[in-house]
């Protein structure tokens, strides 16, 4: 997961604020910590269950963390 949420701070539209290390370094972390969680899956599971077990946890990351970033900046902004 946190290799997923490197990717999208990543990203060129992320809304996350001040980010903690350039893009660049984020987005070959995040590739760097992708390939090695996908080494250590592919010990323990199967090719395809290692990218189905990949895919889901990327997606879902990407799913929540826009949602919790946009409903904790709501929260502390108070009004629209």
């Amino acid at each position: 997961m946190l290799a997923a949420i490197a990717l999208y701070l990543a990203a060129p539209h992320q809304r996350w604020g001040a980010l903690p290390a350039e893009p660049a370094a984020l987005g070959w972390g995040g590739a760097a910590m992708l390939v090695i969680g996908l080494v250590l899956l592919l010990s323990w599971a199967g090719p395809a269950t290692t990218l189905f077990i990949a895919a889901t946890l990327l997606m879902t990351t990407w799913s929540i963390v826009p949602v919790a970033i946009a409903w904790a900046r709501r929260e502390r902004g108070g009004s629209r």
